[in-house]
């Protein structure tokens, strides 16, 4: 007797992680199975909802009736001790089977907590966190914890590897979702915090074990980490924050929304407190959650736990100490923090950080006079004054982020030229292809977005392949 399994691993794969054609085909024949056993006069006949490309796709993926690939992805799990989800499951988290682009398949590793009986929050944040993050994150991760939920977060570094780090420190129940195979540890640094988690919690992945992560995965695995949760919390953010995304699908998946305020004047915050200007709850404590929620779940909330629990922490030594325990790192400067020195990575201090500012800024206003001082570009370039002239730095583009895909349409771009997502669909690549990657490219720091739906390429230089496939 055929493994149930396969046929939904079949599916996942004929139409594509995060497809919202493999829900309508499910409700359309019942099942997977059904699904698999269908002909293209049986498509036909049920298919009327389907646009042409829709209708295109599902005959594609019925004429395929292999299932070597699914029974080497299953055989690949099971040697990694991975439990392998699917909707029919009865484990099978709840919260999940009503999305509009439900996941197929979960690899699991690790102990998943009882989603159905208890509350799961996801706290997720910037890469490029600040102190203040760092500090939030972790209160955040810990008071949730303490107060009897569980965490759910991505893994990634800054708030989000904070938030898990937290909630471990308070000997809470984690759960990471990734945008790889659950076996495959991203980032890199975070091993220590992923073998953690494994320990008490879950790792999870939609995508088969040893798949490598991708810059487009991170925005379609953002909507399992908010469907596992009832809530979701925004730690710190800026406009062109991943963070956004999870926010975006917990609204559409009629999810609690929390954002924790920021200071006005940071960029950093432009993105929480946006959203709070938009609706969102304000959250400064993980008490705020957890108000919110102690009647539906009586049996697992105490607030009063919480409070003895945050009553003991000091807040700032703890989470520097746990970070530099667990190596949490954060992007931009490249310090774990903590303190003195951990894995050869030393972590400045606020005085040397503000020294090196105030010599950056001496610096930048004498080039700036220097610029002010000189007639002309070739008067400059006669008298040899351009060598004391600190040019502009080119963006960071983060190669190790991004897929062949999202490196094809960036080099499509026009450097300086504004454009919008459906300038960059051609034969190959979808309107969703698109999406994705140009949200990848936002979060690798590679084009900006910008009113009216439009992107603009940071920098005149094309990616190589073979430097995003490294």
């Amino acid at each position: 007797m055929t493994d149930h399994r396969l046929y939904w691993i079949w599916l996942a794969q004929g139409a594509g992680q995060g497809s919202k054609l493999a829900v309508k085909l499910v409700n359309m024949f019942g099942n997977a199975a059904a699904v698999y056993a269908a002909s293209p006069e049986d498509l036909e006949r049920v298919g009327d909802g389907l646009t042409v490309r829709e209708a295109a796709a599902s005959n594609r993926i019925i004429e395929n009736k292999s299932l070597a690939e699914a029974e080497e992805i299953l055989d690949r799990a099971i040697s990694s001790t991975m439990r392998v989800l699917v909707p029919t499951d009865y484990d099978f988290p709840r919260g999940l089977i009503n999305l509009r682009d439900a996941p197929m398949v979960l690899y699991v590793l690790g102990r998943l907590p009882d989603f159905d009986r208890d509350l799961s929050v996801s706290v997720v944040g910037t890469r490029k966190m600040s102190d203040s993050g760092r500090r939030n994150a972790f209160s955040f991760g810990y008071g949730l914890a303490s107060g009897g939920a569980s965490v759910v977060s991505g893994m990634a570094l800054g708030a989000d590897g904070m938030a898990l780090c937290g909630a471990i420190t308070a000997g809470g129940a984690t759960v990471a979702v990734l945008g790889g195979g659950a076996d495959v540890i991203y980032p890199r640094d975070h091993e220590n915090l992923y073998n953690t988690i494994l320990s008490s919690g879950a790792v999870v992945s939609e995508y088969p074990p040893g798949t490598p992560p991708k810059g487009r995965h991170f925005p379609i695995r953002n909507r399992i980490i908010s469907g596992l949760s009832s809530a979701t919390v925004i730690i710190e953010a800026d406009m062109n924050s991943g963070a956004l995304i999870t926010a975006r699908h917990a609204l559409f998946q009629g999810r609690s929304l929390f954002s924790v305020p920021g200071d006005v004047h940071s960029t950093g915050s432009e993105g929480t407190n946006g959203l709070i200007k938009d609706g969102a709850l304000i959250a400064t404590e993980a008490e705020d959650v957890l108000r919110e929620f102690e009647f539906i779940y009586p049996h697992s909330i105490n607030l009063r736990s919480l409070n003895r629990a945050m009553k003991r922490i000091d807040l700032d030594s703890e989470s520097a100490d746990a970070m530099a325990r667990m190596r949490i790192s954060a992007r931009g400067g490249g310090n774990y923090y903590g303190k003195g020195t951990y894995g050869g990575k030393r972590l400045k201090s606020y005085a040397e950080k503000t020294s090196k500012n105030i010599e950056n800024h001496s610096r930048a206003s004498a080039d700036y006079k220097i610029k002010l001082g000189e007639a002309c570009e070739d008067t400059i370039k006669k008298t040899g004054a351009n060598k004391h002239i600190k040019q502009e730095a080119a963006p960071h583009i983060d190669v190790d982020f991004l897929d062949e895909i999202s490196v094809g349409i960036y080099n499509m771009m026009k450097p300086d030229v504004p454009m919008t997502a459906d300038e960059l669909v051609t034969k190959e690549t979808s309107i969703s292809d698109v999406l994705s990657s140009l949200t990848a490219l936002e979060i690798a720091g590679a084009v900006e977005a910008g009113a009216g739906g439009y992107f603009l390429r940071r920098s005149s230089d094309d990616i190589e392949l073979n430097a995003a496939e490294t």
